[in-house]
C-alpha cells in the first residue's frame, strides 16, 4: 500500500528552552522503518524538518515551527491509501485535530491513523474527537504491520492487539493491549533517509547542548519505575528493556560514515540502569578508537553511576546527562513513587563532575502533595546542585498528563472535570517561563505557582553565574545564535528573554 506518514509542527515559545529543541523525529522513523520493510511505498512529511525556521501563529497564540497545515496537506501523495501522525503530547492534540479533519476533508477514503503517548493515553476521546479510524496505543512497530496487513486485505480488526477503533457501525473498540517487543535488536533501524538530516544540523538544535553534528538514538526502551506523574508506565509499560551494546555502537559508526555526525542524543527514558550494560556500551566506544560525544538530555538514574562508570562514561566521550529527582522533599518524593534516595544522587553528580562530565538536574514544583515546606525543601537541593557544581537545573510546573496515577487521582477528586481546549492547551505552558501557570495544587494559586518555578530558576543560576563569572560572557556569545554551547545558557536566554518580555509589556501598557 501508499502510505504516508506525518510529523505535525511543534509549539514554540520565546521563554520556553524545550520548545527550542529541533530533533528529527526517531519515533516515527522507526515507523517509517518498519512497514518499509514490509514491501509498503512510504512518504513522509516531515512538518517540523522540512521548514525549521518557518514559524506561523494558531488560534492568535500559540507560534507553530514548521510547514503550515496547507503546505503539508499539499505535499501528501494524491494517491495515498493510508495516512499515518503522530502526536506525542496532548498540549498539541488541539492542533493536530484540526489537521486531521482538514487532511479528511481532502482525503476521504484514506484509511487514517495515529499514535502517540496522547493517543494511547487518551484513545477513546481522540477517536470521538477526531476523524481518525484507529490509533496505536504504546509501541507501535508490531502493531503498526499487522494493522495494516488487516487493512488491506479487509479482515476484522477485533483480533488486532494494541489498537482502538471504529468498528463500521462508528462504534469505538479498544483492543487488548499488545505485550512489549522483547527482542527489540529485531526492529529495522529507524528511515533516516526519508529525512533530512542535513537541514536539522544547520539548525542545530539538539535537545542536549550542541556538540557538533548529531543524531538522536535509542539504546534501551522503557523504564523500570512507576512515577505517578509520569506516561511511560502506560506507553511502555515498566519493562526496561536494552539493546545488544555492540550494535548500539555499530549504528553510530554507521551515522558518523553516512551523515558525518558526530555527537549522538541518547533520547532514551532510562539509558543507565545496568552497570555492566553501560560499561560494556563504553568499553565498546574505547576499544574501536571512536572520536564521538555522547549524551544523554532526557535524564537517567543515579544509582549506577560511581566514578568507576563516570571515568568510562567521559572516556568514551559522554558529554552530558541529567538527573531527574523532581523534588527535594522526601515525603513528597514517596508519594510520587520516585523511588530515589538525594544523597545517592548527588554522590553520583559528584563523581560525574569529577569525571569531567555536565550533569543537570530536573525539578517540579506544583505537586499536589506539596506544601510551602516541601517547595523550600526543593529550593535547598537546588542550591545543593548550584553548590555541587551542576551545570544546568531545569524546573517546571506540575502537568496532570493524561491517564496516569497522578491524573486519575484528580479526577476522583474532582479538580480535572473538563477535557476542552482549554485545559489542553494549558499544558504546554508547563516548561514556558513566561506564562501563567495553572495550578492543580489546593495551597498554591496560579500567579504564585508561577512565581515560585521562576524564582527557583533564578535561584539556580544566580549562584552558577556567581561561582564562575566567566559564564556570563559564555551567555552573552550564546544570546545571538539559535543554538546553544550548553543547557544552561538555554535556560538562562529563557530567563532574560522572560524579564525583557514582562518589561515590554509594561512599558506598552504604560
Amino acid at each position: 500500500m501508499k502510505i504516508c506518514l506525518i510529523e505535525p509542527p511543534k509549539f514554540v515559545s520565546l521563554t520556553n528552552f524545550v520548545s527550542t529543541i529541533s530533533m528529527p523525529p526517531i519515533g516515527l522513523a522507526y515507523i517509517a522503518a518498519a512497514i518499509r520493510e514490509e514491501g509498503h511505498d512510504v512518504t513522509v512529511v516531515d512538518g517540523p524538518g522540512s521548514a525549521p525556521r518557518n514559524y506561523h501563529v494558531f488560534k492568535d497564540e500559540i507560534r507553530v515551527r514548521g510547514l503550515t497545515q496547507e503546505q503539508i496537506l499539499e505535499r501528501i501523495p494524491t494517491d495515498t491509501q493510508v495516512i499515518g501522525l503522530g502526536c506525542m503530547f496532548t498540549s498539541h492534540w488541539v492542533y493536530v485535530r484540526e489537521l486531521v479533519s482538514k487532511i479528511r476533508k481532502l482525503f476521504p477514503r484514506s484509511y487514517l491513523l495515529m499514535g502517540g503517548e496522547h493517543v494511547t493515553g487518551f484513545p477513546e476521546f481522540s477517536l470521538e474527537e477526531a476523524p481518525l479510524d484507529s490509533v496505536v496505543l504504546g509501541e507501535g512497530e508490531e502493531t503498526i504491520v499487522q494493522l495494516l496487513e488487516h487493512v488491506e486485505k479487509g479482515l476484522p480488526l477485533v483480533d488486532v492487539a494494541g489498537i482502538a477503533y471504529k468498528d463500521p457501525d462508528g462504534i469505538i473498540r479498544v483492543n487488548s493491549r499488545r505485550k512489549r517487543m522483547k527482542d527489540i535488536d529485531s526492529i529495522a533501524q529507524p528511515a533516516w533517509d526519508l529525512f533530512d538530516i542535513q537541514k536539522y544540523n544547520e539548525v542545530n538544535q539538539p535537545h542536549g547542548s550542541s556538540q557538533g553534528k548529531f543524531m538522536p538514538m535509542l539504546a534501551t526502551r522503557g523504564c523500570p519505575f512507576s512515577c505517578t506523574f509520569c506516561t511511560s508506565p502506560n506507553m511502555w509499560t515498566t519493562e526496561w528493556i536494552p539493546r545488544d551494546y555492540k550494535l548500539v555502537v555499530d549504528e553510530m559508526q554507521e551515522y558518523q560514515s553516512k551523515y558525518g555526525v558526530s555527537d549522538f542524543q541518547f533520547e532514551d527514558l532510562t539509558a543507565i540502569v545496568r552497570k555492566d550494560w553501560i560499561c560494556s556500551f563504553c568499553d565498546e566506544i574505547i576499544e574501536r578508537g571512536m572520536k564521538v560525544t555522547f549524551q544523554l538530555p532526557s535524564g537517567t538514574r543515579s544509582e549506577g553511576i560511581d566514578f568507576e562508570v563516570a571515568q568510562k562514561l567521559k572516556a568514551a566521550g559522554c558529554h552530558e546527562f541529567s538527573f531527574a529527582p523532581e523534588s527535594g522533599d522526601p515525603r513528597v518524593l514517596q508519594a510520587i513513587k520516585k523511588k530515589v534516595s538525594l544523597p545517592k544522587m548527588f554522590d553520583s553528580a559528584r563523581s560525574a563532575l569529577k569525571a569531567g562530565i555536565n550533569v543537570g538536574c530536573f525539578f517540579i514544583i506544583g505537586f499536589p502533595e506539596d506544601d510551602y515546606r516541601s517547595v523550600f525543601r526543593t529550593y535547598g537541593a537546588i542550591i545543593q546542585c548550584a553548590l555541587i557544581g551542576f551545570t544546568n537545573v531545569n524546573l517546571n510546573a506540575y502537568s496532570p498528563q493524561p491517564n496516569t496515577e497522578s491524573f486519575r487521582e484528580l479526577q476522583m477528586a474532582g479538580v480535572i472535570t473538563e477535557f476542552d481546549d482549554k485545559y489542553l492547551m494549558s499544558l504546554f505552558t508547563f516548561q514556558d517561563f513566561g506564562a501563567k501557570k495553572t495550578s492543580y495544587n489546593s495551597r498554591f494559586g496560579d500567579l504564585e505557582l508561577s512565581l515560585m518555578v521562576n524564582f527557583g530558576a533564578f535561584l539556580f543560576y544566580l549562584i552558577y553565574f556567581l561561582r564562575k563569572p566567566y559564564r556570563i560572557i559564555q551567555l552573552f556569545s550564546d544570546m545571538g545564535s539559535e543554538s546553544s554551547s550548553n543547557k544552561s545558557t538555554k535556560m538562562a536566554k529563557s530567563l532574560f528573554k522572560d524579564a525583557f518580555t514582562i518589561m515590554k509589556n509594561k512599558l506598552i501598557k504604560n
